[in-house]
């Protein structure tokens, strides 16, 4: 996997950080407070700004913790990367900072608010609440050098290439000013800076490039110098990080024309101190600059020495010019092959069987990619005979802009599109509805008689639907179809029937006299004897609360159902006319206590005083 370091968030100051968490627990929180609120309110306010301000710590806190990679949990090649640029235990203590102070806040933040729940006044809750928040910024206020050396760390880390260590990679290492930054930029797209001055690169750059339609990474790392371990400075100490933990193909490079200012020994020196680090994996040394000095043309001594350090280490070696482009594509060939057989011998980094990484390598392997072939140079444009003479080309039939102009011209003329309709009848290409299918046109699909048809169903239905008489259908019609009729009236009938004796049940549920129901009875010619008994058995009644109920009421009395006596009926008037003159003048009294004067009637004042009476 690539690790990518430039999602980390950059980190603010110790004194930015407390004037963000204030403001935010200002704006966020209730900001009014009255003395004379409950006790109980009064604590609940302060102790939610101790929470909520205690929360939002711990929240940037804990993002940071979070965003920045865990020494134990990344490649070995980042952090021993990081430990080279930044102090492992610098780094590791800043976090642990961070850490500490999250558990202070949280701390701070439960200890005051045990001591509000037992604040006895708004004074004593509001310096609780000043206190505990006074104590959490100076927690921030501490840990401002952690912060400043996070946020340099961030930097540099957003800075750093995004390198996958379990991918093919190429390596190049050697001396300062050998060659290692043109050659990566001969062989990918990567724009790395080249000087004719020694170090140059200070960093890893990271380009990419295709061999056998496969992505191969290539790392160019800064040059390094012929001394022991621990002399070297931070930028030779990425070089050897990468060579040490970076399951790579290294690729030498020796300035065999000894331009880059160190001489051939020391570049053979350099090669023996450091193969320590690149032990069982594969190898080739790249002579360079042969534009300026070949190998033939080299001392037989110097000769020997490169032939003895070729032999010795059982690596192969390759020749190049960046300036000439020679042998430049034959070291990527020999390097990509070499790795490649590397890692199907020992097996890939993922811990994949060796045989289902062949697979998957000669499966990649064996997918080609057509690429356009260039123009041959003696290969002539083909021009007819006719332009060559001069002549106009001789048409059978005008062009399109000819016709345009013959009938108007542009705006007044449009060209017929259906002149370019491809059908199997040309006279087909002018029909008002020209799509066609097995050589008909949509019209043809259409049913010329399909209105008649429609107005015989729908009359069919109406015989069928509409409760039509037997004799009305044909003589003719099926057995099952007058059948299926009969039932539909019987069932309209039957439905007509409910519906009728629904709407006689709801006009009983009304109060009609009893007179009424007995002549209805009579004319129909029932026996009325008894009628009136049974409905005083059969009648509940009703209860004191619906006699002398609030005017609401009076709908619910009303509307108790059945059939009444002329009597009691007139006797209910009464009662109605008292309940609603009742109901006036508890009106009026209310009216009178507020001001408002209303004058009584003279039959009002009679059936009040024979009321009171």
């Amino acid at each position: 996997m690539s690790y990518n370091f430039k999602s980390i968030k950059a980190i603010p100051t110790s004194v930015d950080l407390t004037n963000i968490v204030l403001s935010q627990t200002q704006r966020k929180t209730p900001t009014v407070v009255h003395p004379g609120y409950n006790i109980q309110r009064i604590r609940q306010f302060y102790m939610r700004k101790v929470k909520f301000c205690a929360e939002s710590i711990h929240e940037r806190f804990a993002e940071i913790l979070d965003s920045f990679p865990k020494m134990d949990d990344i490649h070995p090649f980042y952090a021993d990367l990081i430990n080279v640029i930044y102090d492992r235990d610098h780094y590791k203590i800043a976090l642990g900072h961070i850490r500490t102070a999250i558990n202070l806040v949280d701390n701070i933040s439960k200890d005051y608010i045990r001591m509000m729940k037992h604040g006895d006044s708004l004074y004593r809750c509001k310096m609780l609440k000043r206190a505990a928040l006074g104590r959490m910024v100076k927690v921030i206020k501490k840990l401002g050098p952690s912060l400043s050396f996070l946020e340099e760390v961030r930097k540099h880390l957003a800075r750093m290439p995004s390198i996958d260590p379990y991918t093919r990679t190429l390596l190049i290492t050697g001396f300062p000013n050998v060659g290692k930054s043109s050659f990566i930029n001969q062989v990918t797209h990567a724009n790395v800076d080249v000087q004719p001055y020694p170090f140059t690169t200070q960093s890893l750059y990271v380009g990419h490039t295709d061999y056998n339609t496969v992505r191969w990474q290539v790392i160019d790392s800064p040059g390094i110098l012929d001394h022991p371990l621990d002399q070297r400075n931070t930028i030779e100490m990425q070089s050897i990080t990468a060579l040490a933990h970076l399951k790579a193909c290294i690729l030498f490079f020796i300035d065999i024309s000894e331009q880059c200012g160190y001489s051939l020994d020391a570049q053979i020196s350099l090669y023996n101190n450091i193969k320590a680090l690149f032990a069982k994996k594969p190898v080739v040394i790249v002579f360079t600059k042969i534009d300026l000095k070949r190998f033939d043309e080299l001392d037989p001594e110097a000769q020997e020495k490169l032939r003895r350090l070729v032999e010795e280490n059982g690596v192969k070696c390759c020749e190049m010019s960046n300036k000439s482009g020679e042998g430049i594509l034959k070291v990527k060939e020999t390097a990509c092959d070499l790795l490649l057989d590397y890692r199907l011998a020992e097996g890939s980094v993922k811990n994949v069987p060796s045989n289902i990484l062949k697979k998957e390598e000669e499966f990649l392997k064996g997918f080609y990619v057509a690429m356009p072939k260039k123009q041959r140079e003696d290969r002539p444009p083909v021009i007819p005979q006719e332009i060559l003479n001069g002549e106009k080309p001789k048409l059978d039939r005008p062009t399109l802009k000819q016709y345009q102009e013959s009938m108007g011209g542009a705006g007044v003329f449009n060209f017929p599109l259906q002149e370019h309709y491809k059908l199997e009848d040309p006279n087909w290409k002018y029909d008002v509805v020209p799509e066609i299918m097995d050589g008909m046109n949509v019209a043809d699909f259409i049913d010329k008689d399909i209105e008649e048809k429609l107005i015989e169903l729908e009359r069919e239905e109406e015989m069928l639907l509409l409760g039509r008489p037997l004799e009305e259908m044909d003589e003719e019609e099926d057995p099952e179809l007058i059948e299926a009729k009969e039932q539909i009236t019987n069932k309209r009938a039957l439905l007509k029937i409910a519906h009728k004796l629904k709407s006689k049940k709801t006009a009983f549920n009304r109060n009609i006299p009893l007179s009424e129901v007995t002549e209805t009875l009579e004319k129909t010619g029932k026996n009325t004897q008894g009628v009136y008994e049974r409905f005083k058995k059969e009648r509940k009644p009703k209860p004191l609360s619906a006699l002398y109920g609030e005017a609401n009421d009076i709908d619910e009395e009303e509307s108790d159902g059945g059939i009444c006596d002329e009597a009691e009926e007139e006797e209910r008037k009464h009662d109605r006319n008292e309940r609603k003159l009742e109901k006036r003048l508890r009106s009026m009294s209310r009216s009178r206590s507020q001001g408002v004067k209303k004058e009584l009637t003279e039959n009002e004042k009679v059936i009040i005083i024979l009321r009171f009476d």
